[in-house]
C-alpha cells in the first residue's frame, strides 16, 4: 500500500497547485476570453453627486448558456444599488446579488443603477459576463462632482470700477458698495475671499469681474481670481432645469477654467461660466450666470445715477 501513497499524495499537491492558479476562496477567477456579443452602455451623463443615479442598459448574445452578470463597483453604491430587469422583458435572473442567470439562457437586456453615495472619490464600475466558453467584461469611470445651488434674482448695483456690489457664491450674499469692505478687520478679511463676482461700470461698460480683475479699482488684501467664459451654445430658456452633471459638462466642455478674470460686452440673455478661486471662500467650483437685465437706475447708498444688472447663478457648492 505505502508504493501508493507517494505518488497518489504528489498527484494531489500538483492538482492543488493548479487549482490555486485560477481559484480565489472557492470562485473561479481565471476564465478564458468569450466570443460573445456583451454591450454596456451609459444611459446618464457619467458624473454625478450624493444621491445621483448613473444608469446603464446591459445586452448580451451568446452562442452558449450565460452562467452570471457580476457587476461590482471600487466604492459601494448606496441604496437602490444594483441590476433592474426592464419593463416588459423576462426576468433572467436567479438572485439579483450574484447576478447568477437563468439556466438555459443565451441573450439578456437588462438594466443597471448605482448610486452615489459619498462625495471624495470617483467610482470604477466593472460588467463581467459570464457563459459557457468564458467570459467578456468592460468597465465605466465615473466623476463625483459637488452639489449645486441655485441663486435667482440677485441685483447687484454699480456706479463706478470702485464703487460697485459683489456677490459671494458660499453663501449667497450680495454686498453693496465694496469700498466698505476694504479696511483691514477680521470681518472684512472673511468678507473678501468669500467675493466672487463683481458688478462695475468701467465708463461705458458694464462688467462682470474677478475681484483680482485690473478693472476693478479696490484696495482690498484678498483678490479671488475668479474666471469667466461666455456660453455661446447654451439656450438661456434651458438654465432652470440645469443637474449637477449638466453644469460640469457644460462648464468643463466650454473651457471655462481658461476663461479670464474679466468679461464685458454683456446681453440681455447671456450665459457665463465661471471657475472660483482656490482660495476662494468656495474654491475651485464652476458655476453658470444668466444675464436677465442691464440698465441705468437710482440706489440709496451711491449717488447719482447707477447701473443694476439682475443675474441668475448656478454654483457648485
Amino acid at each position: 500500500m505505502k508504493k501508493y501513497y507517494i505518488p497518489l499524495l504528489i498527484a494531489s499537491i500538483i492538482c492543488g497547485f493548479f487549482a490555486c492558479d485560477n481559484v480565489d476562496e472557492g470562485y473561479k477567477i481565471d476564465y478564458p476570453d468569450s466570443s460573445s456579443e456583451f454591450a454596456v452602455a451609459l444611459q446618464t451623463p457619467d458624473r454625478g453627486s450624493i444621491n445621483d443615479t448613473i444608469k446603464y442598459t446591459i445586452t448580451a448574445n451568446s452562442n452558449t448558456d450565460i452562467k452570471s452578470i457580476v457587476v461590482k463597483s471600487s466604492i459601494s453604491g448606496g441604496d437602490g444599488t444594483g441590476l433592474i430587469v426592464p419593463d416588459g422583458v423576462t426576468d433572467p435572473l436567479v438572485d439579483h446579488i450574484f447576478g447568477t442567470i437563468q439556466p438555459g439562457t443565451q441573450s439578456l437586456d437588462l438594466q443597471y443603477q448605482y448610486i452615489i453615495n459619498q462625495d471624495t472619490l470617483d467610482p470604477t464600475i466593472t460588467f463581467t459576463l459570464i457563459d459557457e466558453e468564458g467570459e467578456n467584461c468592460d468597465t465605466s469611470d465615473l466623476m463625483v462632482i459637488p452639489d449645486i445651488a441655485k441663486y435667482f434674482a440677485i441685483n447687484l448695483y454699480a456706479q463706478t470700477n470702485s464703487l460697485a456690489d459683489g456677490f459671494s457664491t458660499a453663501d449667497n450674499i450680495v454686498y453693496h458698495n465694496l469700498t466698505n469692505y476694504a479696511n483691514v478687520s477680521t470681518v472684512n478679511a472673511a468678507i473678501q475671499k468669500s467675493l466672487d463676482i463683481v458688478f462695475i461700470k468701467d465708463g461705458d461698460n458694464a462688467m462682470l469681474v474677478a475681484p483680482y480683475s485690473g478693472y476693478f479699482s479696490s484696495g482690498m488684501s484678498t483678490k479671488n481670481k475668479t474666471l469667466f467664459k461666455k456660453i455661446e451654445e447654451m439656450n438661456s430658456c434651458d438654465f432652470d432645469n440645469l443637474s449637477n452633471a449638466d453644469v460640469s459638462e457644460i462648464t468643463e466642455e466650454n473651457m471655462v477654467k481658461k476663461g479670464t478674470t474679466d468679461i464685458d460686452n454683456l446681453q440681455v440673455g447671456d450665459i457665463i461660466g465661471f471657475r472660483t478661486d482656490f482660495a476662494s471662500a468656495n474654491p475651485y467650483h464652476f458655476g453658470l450666470i444668466r444675464i436677465n437685465a442691464i440698465h441705468p437706475t437710482n440706489v440709496e447708498y451711491y449717488d447719482g445715477i447707477s447701473y443694476i444688472i439682475e443675474i441668475d447663478v448656478i454654483s457648485q457648492i
